[in-house]
């Protein structure tokens, strides 16, 4: 929604936007205040804001705003209306109000004079939070359950200052609103509006806006189902308090910026008070949205909002309470001057409707239409009450002196009451047209360039204070059946115009037309009820209408709104092409088209170039992406030292892998054979049936084998066991462990079993020794759980050698630890002892399946199934994986979701393998979504495969966007998605893509993000081959799957249909080599395979400071639920238990609800599955879990306020604190993580600046604390031994010297003691530098330090690599996208290797990264911190065969955020508008140049039918269409194709800059049109050229404009500098380049607007006349037998292609060639979004207000350092790094572009541009990136 005029012409100011002003003085204040529409993420750190970072604003504080006019003149003397004898009668009465009155105003005063440094304190603080926010997709994690708050208020004055809205258009400001609430409604976003009470007093002085606001609250409530709420006054009050806390909203939108400075504090007060509440604020000016996603200026709430609120809360009290008392006060003034001397009494008016209204009623006893009602009653009472006014004025001459303060213009001569009858009458016909009259008729009315004159303006402003106070009384009539339909086509002011011009101008000139029967009885009908009501003043009867003569209308000096351009003839350029017709024939088929002779197209080759260009070929082919990727040597490389360099990068990965997969699981490729086919297949039962002997022989050789291995382990058990035993007795836990370790590596089960019955015995032993002991009373559970591990394992793998002995063994051991019904269930013949009292001290003092579930939670046992799978070797498959295995056994597609950590990528490692035993030809492509995951798979490609291959061939290859190897000359290629597009597109490789036979998509649910995401559509829709898409987050994969089934279908419909032709049949047939090997037919089936549970559990804690310490309470799953959420939606999903947070709710619904009468029967001792149960199974807790889950839903239905007690008694209580505290103590709670045994632990942050600083933190408190150790003289010390050291080798020194010279016996001696002397020291001096375990988190045991020492080695000559080095020797590392892939390597293979513990990281170890760990910290809230990231990040913890359960730790994320995140759904995948015009021309040009046409065809229209976005869409898929052909059209125009659609001129050179639309298109013309050789003028130097430092900057300041365009906040100019020299906000272009950029831009509006013009007539004009949230519909059949309708709506200005709601406001065809219009006033169901144009705007304005570019490129250049950036530019450190590398990667790209297209190697701009590209490279090889 256009909110403001966003000039895109950059000649005009927002104070010269014209929009119309029915009075004579429209000025308005266009000073700028608090804005805030920027995107900074800081940290709190950086946040506090002092008044010297503050330049001086200006005072003023509202927004410019038409509808201000001071004409009503408050009386500075209270009058009442009541003589003077009745003021002596009452007069002490009076005196005592009016004293009391004034002494209020007095004390009002005081209180705003003292709050007001408050006000700006507060006004600065919202400020520097708003300036701060980030432009985010606003319901990306948005909980079904949820709303968002409104602010009615910020909604009104947004859409009355809409750029389109003109005053008076009642009905056109509703559309505006209609479609900002339906934009939220149709992308399933639930919301509440709140009115405030109190705000209805700010618009005092508007009735205008005051009778909107009222009629907007009355429209939604009585015409929408949108939810409202009016009942509060304001939002201090404690029903708002306590509203609050019962729906606890998302976020609030709501306008930082009011009408007046009232206002504005208002509303700031209203956004403290939220911030305080941990509600985040969305501005409401800045919300912008498309086709799937709405987004908005995002400030997350701080914790210093809260300290601001709670020291200032009194204050801010005091201002309100102000507020409101000064506008009640105002409100009780019963008279206010209209013309300085005429007297209206408010009370009378009030108390007069209130009589009118009674009267209606009875006369219209059974409803009527509100249209009617209110035009009566207002003009009824208005006239009625100006009578009297004019009455009263001539019999008060004293009055008169009240106009001598007065303007002039005050002192003109008010109407009569004839002229204000006549202004009524007009006023009447103009409601009774809109009652009579379709909008398709009222959208024809002429286009006026009149005003009202301004003497009437205070008689219609009293006509709106009466519409206001009729429809306030009007709603309290319950008893009237009033049709409210009409109330958002109340008034039509432009109408009422129209009327009045005619009557008064165009009657007088002799024209005289028949108003029409119809039309003439309901006017008569009116206006009788008007007399009648009025009681029947002397006003005239209903004809004539106009009875004066006095000029009502004046003409306006400025110019109409609509431009004089005048719109071509309309038609599409005629292209022929294939594709335009196989795609969108059904649509040009509608469509007209310009003839060959029109000037359009026979001007399209009449262009000349620029002449300094004749010796650049504009279309000579360039080299593409791939070829321009740095190349790292390839195995054919002929150049020894590159083949040195890639045996060594292979033997890296070969090592990297290594700690992915470990050392005993990798597979040699020795010849091409195929995989061994699964158990069930036909070829395995054949083999089956025909044992030979050989068969039988080699069975019996493994039998022996078996015997022998058997007899092996006993023996190696028999020498264990006394060892094991021993030191179970000594240290259980290390005695236990030594167990387990024997058992995992032990293959025979008798052995297994038989020492698992010595474990069991020892435990037993241990146990009952412990529980001895005096301080055995705090039960050291671990035994117990050992022990219960021991009978699991024995009782259920174990059972068949069970035998009675041990059977009473295991009774025995149940019985005595307290567990008698298992004991009895296992062995009934076991007799009571009698000696029950001797051992009740060895019980657990719990019962079986209790303990069970709360201690042995992680150790149940799940139902694996136990019968391998010859396909897989080091594992036994689960059903659902044996299903990814037939997959690709069957070559069939599939998408596979399945919970991290499941074990779902085997399926990848399957299929390369299958592929590489098939042939040396085939490729398997892996697609990761970052060059870590593209790393980490390639390690373990290296270290899993090997293969003997034809010289010149590797197994593996990689391709990114920052280097490559090996792309075409391996079999599996792991690359990203972008790079995977260029081989797919590029004409060049289309015969490698012919051998592609699997792709992997690893992360797919990428396809649902905002940047790239299209990239993934591409790629699945253009490949031929089978695919394995995998995810762990898509919430909706059956419509994902659905999806590809069609794309499926599609490539098996275009294989039928090409077989037989001739280029493609040679495409599509496999070679006779490939048949003779025998290699299958891809399949086009694609399965869904959707594995829901998670193999190890997690549990959440939250974290809290309180008095220096940390409480760490666990957050129940049930927490985050509310009873509305469960009575809508149910209990989430994939919100699970643990099998202990189980048995936690049944405890709290039994201390909740003590009468619950089903609290016996899911006891847990009780529960069917668990009873007398010795094994409980994980299956068994489920189905716990999933009963209780039920019960609370039955509860729901019973008693909701139980629920409520449970979920409250559920949530831990958590305590507030500053975030900077936080930050202090982070070493501290990360050392409260290590006494738990919570490490391996990731902390995860979304700020560069945190994750560094974090582990600096870190591992300074380890070095404090290492040397707080030392005594106060070790210094000291040290430095005595280290002088007796050098003091001993100076001796030695001379002894060896003088020995060599004489052979003394003495000497020797001497020597040998010196020598001892020097060990002794440096034994002592060693004990200085020893790092104990408590100084380190490193585990020096897992890694050696020679394997440490040369794993490190690998950061030589990375940035800053000696910070990486100090932190990670002490088991600390930190991971972000900004370090170099060599960096982040080495800091993945310590912590795989257990010798890093802490990881502090970004979100780049969220996508698949292996990186196991026990827990996950979420360190800090951040915008970006969603439900797919919540879930991506805690997947890390607890990963299956690493950690039996995973945590989650909340550290500084407020409890709200918490309840959001875990109840929250995963964003479900809708698609991406996935078409550019980029993306078109580089279709074209594969078309034209790919060898195989048909196939090229093919994968074309592949992309552009099957969208995500536009699947079973037709209404999308249509909008898609549209954007192509503009698309097409626009090439054609602008010279990138011919008229057969083929690539022609600078084509080439767009392409290569897609990612940069629509700088690339500007970027061509400023090039074409000659100014980069006029700017690049070089010296020479030595004989060389060079470019100035200006030169360059300049140039600098033009690609940052097209380049580098990142938005500053219009407030950042308020803020000074705090590095000298730096450039904060971007330098304007150079006035020649401007002039090309607008001529550009101009071309952009031209051909928009007139393709909106041509395509106008395909949209669906039945909904163009409804309401779009409401659908009233405002058509119908138009009026024919009125003169006057046909005269005053002739329909002359063209309005075909604009909205008719917007024709109200005076829109027409014109305005869709304006850029800052179109998109509020065209079709709505055309839907075409005009932010996918190529439009390049100069200069962004929202209301008026400037947004400045970042000049960060040009800081960055001039400053050489990244430090300024951050401390002026506003970027964290993280953000700037990338932006400052894509902006040099995107000069380096145009250096080589520019290089080939010209044959002068000493062109000045390829020099230039050689020169530029040179300097950010060696900027940042200096790593000056301080």
């Amino acid at each position: 929604m256009a909110s403001a005029p966003s000039m895109s012409n950059e000649e005009s100011s927002p104070s010269n936007s014209e929009s119309e002003s029915d009075t004579e003085s429209d000025s308005s204040d266009d000073s700028e205040t608090e804005d805030s529409l920027s995107s900074f993420d800081q940290s709190e750190e950086e946040y506090h804001l002092s008044l010297e970072d503050i330049i001086e604003e200006p005072a003023n504080g509202q927004l410019p705003c038409e509808f201000e006019i001071d004409e009503e003149k408050p009386s500075e003397v209270e009058a009442t209306g009541e003589s003077s004898h009745d003021l002596e009668e009452s007069g002490k009465l009076k005196i005592e109000h009016k004293l009391i009155g004034e002494n209020n105003s007095i004390e009002n005063k005081q209180r705003l004079t003292e709050c007001k440094g408050v006000l700006k304190m507060l006004s600065l603080n919202i400020l520097e939070t708003l300036s701060k926010s980030k432009m985010v997709s606003l319901l990306k994690d948005f909980v079904e359950s949820d709303f968002f708050l409104i602010d009615g208020d910020s909604l009104l004055i947004t859409c009355v200052f809409n750029v389109n809205f003109r005053k008076g258009q009642t009905l056109h400001f509703f559309y505006i609103v209609e479609q900002f609430l339906h934009d939220f409604i149709q992308k399933e976003a639930k919301f509440v509006i709140v009115f405030f009470k109190d705000a209805e007093n700010l618009y005092y002085n508007n009735p205008e806006i005051l009778t909107l606001r009222t009629l907007l609250i009355y429209h939604l409530e009585s015409n929408t189902d949108v939810i409202i709420h009016t009942e509060f006054s304001n939002c201090l009050t404690p029903e708002w308090e306590t509203f609050l806390k019962d729906c606890y909203p998302y976020f609030l939108i709501v306008s930082e910026k009011g009408i007046t400075s009232h206002q504005t504090d208002f509303l700031n007060i209203f956004i403290i008070h939220a911030l305080q509440k941990k509600i985040n604020i969305v501005q409401c000016s800045g919300i912008e949205s498309d086709v799937l996603r709405i987004y908005g200026y995002f400030a997350s709430s701080l914790y210093l909002h809260k300290c601001f609120f709670e020291m200032h809360e009194l204050q801010l009290q005091h201002t309100l309470h102000a507020y409101i008392i000064g506008s009640y006060q105002r409100l009780q003034e019963k008279e206010i001057f209209l013309y300085g001397h005429l007297k209206l009494n408010l009370g009378e008016m009030q108390k007069e409707i209130h009589q009118t209204l009674s009267l209606l009623h009875n006369r219209w006893p059974n409803g009527a239409d509100i249209r009617s009602i209110v035009c009566s009653i207002s003009c009824a009472v208005t006239l009625k009450l100006y009578k009297k006014m004019l009455h009263d004025a001539q019999d008060c001459k004293s009055l008169n002196t009240c106009t001598e303060n007065h303007n002039t213009q005050d002192l003109k001569k008010p109407p009569t009451l004839n002229e204000a009858a006549d202004l009524c009458r007009m006023h009447c016909l103009s409601v009774l047209f809109l009652q009579h009259l379709p909008l398709v008729q009222r959208a024809k009315s002429r286009i006026l360039t009149y005003i009202w004159d301004r003497t009437f303006v205070p008689f219609l402003r009293m006509l709106k204070r009466s519409e206001f106070f009729i429809l306030k009384q009007l709603k309290a009539r319950n008893n009237w059946n009033v049709n409210f339909t009409g109330l958002p086509d109340l008034t039509d002011n432009s109408l009422w115009k129209n009327i009045a011009y005619y009557f008064e101008i165009e009657c007088s000139r002799g024209l005289n037309l028949e108003l029409g029967d119809t039309l003439k009885q309901g006017f008569e009908e009116l206006w009788n009820t008007v007399l009648t009501l009025s009681g029947d003043g002397d006003f005239g009867g209903p004809m004539p209408v106009r009875t004066t003569s006095r000029p009502f209308l004046t003409q306006k000096e400025t110019s109409p709104r609509e431009s004089n351009k005048r719109i071509h003839k309309l038609g599409l350029i005629p292209l022929k092409a294939e594709i335009i017709e196989d795609y969108a024939g059904d649509i040009l088929s509608e469509l007209p088209f310009l003839s060959s002779d029109d000037p359009a197209v026979t001007s399209l080759s009449n262009k000349k170039e620029f002449d300094e260009l004749t010796h650049w070929h504009s279309s000579r082919p360039l080299t593409d992406d791939f070829e321009r990727t740095r190349c790292n040597s390839n195995a054919t490389s002929k150049n020894g030292k590159e083949r040195r360099d890639m045996q060594k990068l292979h033997h890296f990965y070969h090592v990297f892998g290594k700690s992915l997969v470990g050392s005993n699981k990798s597979v040699r490729i020795v010849r091409e054979r195929a995989l061994p086919p699964p158990e069930n297949s036909s070829e395995q039962r054949k083999k089956k049936q025909q044992k030979t002997n050989a068969k039988k022989i080699i069975e019996e050789n493994q039998r022996r084998q078996l015997a022998q291995l058997e007899k092996k382990e006993e023996e190696r058990w028999n020498n264990l066991s006394v060892y094991i035993e021993k030191e179970m007795k000594e240290n259980p836990n290390s005695g236990i462990k030594k167990l387990e370790d024997f058992l995992q590596t032990c293959p025979v089960e008798s052995v297994k079993f038989a020492a698992e019955m010595v474990g069991l015995d020892a435990c037993f032993k241990v146990w009952m020794e412990y529980c001895l002991k005096p301080e055995a009373e705090s039960r050291d559970i671990s035994i117990i759980i050992s022990l219960m591990k021991r009978i699991h394992a024995i009782h259920g793998k174990y059972s068949v050698l069970l035998k009675d002995t041990h059977r009473q063994k295991l009774a025995k051991c149940l019985k005595y630890i307290g567990f008698d019904n298992l004991a009895q269930s296992l062995c009934p013949q076991m007799q009571e002892s009698g000696t029950e009292k001797d051992i009740s001290k060895y019980s657990v003092r719990m019962r079986a399946a209790r303990f069970q579930l709360t201690y042995m939670g992680p150790y149940l046992v799940r139902e694996e199934r136990s019968d391998p799978d010859p396909r897989v070797q080091h594992f036994i498959p689960d059903t659902w994986q044996r299903e990814l295995l037939d997959v690709v056994d069957n070559n069939e597609s599939a998408v596979i979701v399945a919970p991290t950590s499941s074990g779902k990528t085997y399926a990848s490692y399957y299929c390369m393998e299958k592929i590489l035993r098939e042939s040396n030809d085939g490729v398997i492509v892996y697609v990761a979504p970052t060059k870590a995951l593209v790393n980490q798979v390639v390690g373990t490609v290296c270290s899993l495969f090997s293969k003997a291959l034809p010289k010149g061939l590797v197994v593996c290859g990689v391709f990114t966007r920052d280097y490559r190897h090996d792309v075409f000359n391996s079999q599996i290629l792991v690359t990203v998605p972008q790079c995977l597009e260029i081989l797919l597109i590029s004409p060049r490789n289309q015969k490698w893509v012919e051998r592609m036979r699997y792709v992997i998509f690893d992360e797919v649910h990428c396809l649902g993000g905002e940047i790239g995401a299209e990239v993934w559509e591409h790629l699945l829709v253009m490949i031929r081959c089978p695919f394995l898409a995998l995810s762990a987050t898509i919430s909706n994969p059956e419509h994902l799957t659905e999806w590809l089934v069609s794309v499926k279908r599609y490539w098996q419909h275009i294989e039928s249909t090409m077989g037989n032709s001739g280029s493609s049949q040679k495409a599509l047939r496999v070679s006779k080599k490939q048949q003779r090997k025998r290699i299958e037919k891809p399949s086009y089936r694609v399965r869904l395979v959707w594995y829901k549970e998670r193999y190890n559990d997690l549990e959440k804690y939250v974290c809290s400071l309180k008095d220096n310490d940390f409480i760490i309470e666990h957050y129940h799953p049930c927490a985050a639920l509310t009873v509305n959420h469960i009575e809508k939606y149910g209990i989430p999903l994939d919100l699970g238990f643990s099998p202990r947070e189980s048995i936690l709710l049944y405890d709290a619904m039994v201390h909740v609800w003590p009468e619950w009468t089903r609290m016996q029967e899911l006891e847990p001792e009780e529960f069917s599955c668990f009873k007398n149960k010795i094994v409980i199974m994980k299956a068994d807790a489920k189905k716990y879990e999933e009963e209780l889950k039920k019960e609370i839903i039955r509860w729901i239905q019973l008693d909701p306020s139980k629920v409520n007690q449970l979920l409250k008694y559920l949530k831990p209580q958590t305590f507030d604190s500053a975030e900077t505290e936080k930050q202090r103590m982070f070493s501290s709670f990360v050392e409260k993580l290590k006494e738990m045994n919570r490490l391996p632990a990731i902390f995860f942050s979304f700020n560069i600046h945190s994750v560094e600083r974090s582990a600096s933190r870190l591992l300074w408190n380890l070095i404090s604390k290492q040397y707080s150790r030392y005594e106060a003289n070790s210094e000291r010390e040290k430095k005595i031994l280290y002088k007796k050291l050098r003091k001993a080798r100076k001796s030695q020194k001379r002894n060896i010297a003088a020995f060599l010279k004489s052979d003394s016996g003495a000497r020797i001696q001497r020597i040998i003691v010196l020598q001892d002397q020097i060990k002794e020291i440096k034994k002592n001096l060693k004990k200085f530098y020893e790092v104990s375990p408590d100084w380190t988190y490193a585990d020096r045991t897992v890694v050696d330090i020679q394997t440490l020492t040369k794993i490190l080695r690998r950061l030589r000559g990375t940035r800053q690599s000696y910070k990486l080095q100090n932190v990670l020797k002490r088991g600390i590392g930190y991971h972000h996208g900004s370090m170099e892939h060599r960096q982040r390597q080495v800091v993945e293979m310590l912590f795989r290797m257990k010798h890093v513990k802490v990881i502090t990281a970004t979100s780049s170890l969220a996508l698949g990264i292996n990186m196991p760990c026990k827990s996950v910290v979420f360190m800090e809230d951040s915008v970006f911190l969603d439900a797919l990231q919540f879930r991506q990040m805690s997947g890390r913890a607890g990963r299956r065969g690493e950690d039996l359960i995973g945590n989650v730790f909340f550290y500084n994320i407020p409890l709200p955020k918490i309840q959001r995140l875990l109840k929250s759904n995963v964003p479900k995948l809708k698609g991406q508008f996935t078409l550019g015009i980029s993306l078109v021309l580089r279709l074209m040009l594969l078309l034209a140049k790919a060898d195989d046409k048909e196939d090229a065809k093919a994968k074309a229209l592949s992309v552009l039918r099957h969208s995500l976005m536009s699947f079973n869409q037709p209404n999308v898929e249509c909008m898609l269409k549209f954007y192509f052909i503009y698309s097409l059209q626009f090439l054609v125009r602008e010279e990138y194709l011919n008229q057969q659609c083929i690539p022609i001129g600078y084509s080439g050179l767009v392409s290569h800059l897609y990612y940069h639309e629509p700088a690339n298109f500007v970027f061509v013309s400023l090039l074409k049109k000659g100014l980069f050789h006029k700017l690049c003028i070089p010296t020479k130097i030595n004989g060389q050229k060079t470019f100035s430092k200006e030169v360059m900057e300049t140039l600098v300041v033009v690609l940052a404009h097209l380049f580098g365009r990142q938005y500053l906040s219009p407030c950042v100019k308020y803020f000074k500098k705090k590095i000298p020299n730096s450039v904060v906000i971007l330098r304007d272009l150079p006035k020649e380049f401007v002039a090309v950029v607008k001529e550009h831009n101009n071309r952009i509006q031209e051909h928009f607007g007139s393709f909106l013009l041509v395509i106008s007539k395909l949209a669906d004009m039945r909904k163009e006349y409804q309401l779009p949230l409401s659908e009233i519909d405002f058509s119908g059949q138009e009026c024919e037998d009125s003169e006057l309708v046909s005269h005053l709506m002739p329909g002359t200005e063209s309005r075909t292609a604009v909205s008719p709601f917007a024709c109200l406001s005076n829109i027409t065809d014109q305005h869709l060639f304006d850029i800052d219009v179109v998109e509020d006033a065209m079709l709505r169901t055309i839907d075409v979004n005009v932010k996918d144009i190529p439009f390049l705007c100069l200069t962004k304005y929202k209301n008026g207000r400037k947004f400045p570019l970042n000049g960060y490129v040009l800081n960055f250049y001039k400053n050489r350092s990244l430090s300024a950036l951050t401390l002026d530019n506003w970027l964290n450190m993280g953000d700037a790094f990338h932006l400052i590398r894509d902006f040099a990667l995107t000069v380096q790209s145009i250096r080589i572009s520019l290089s080939e297209l010209c044959d002068d190697e000493d062109d000045n701009v390829v020099l230039a541009f050689k020169q530029l590209s040179k300097a950010f490279e060696s900027i940042l090889a200096r790593r000056a990136l301080d």
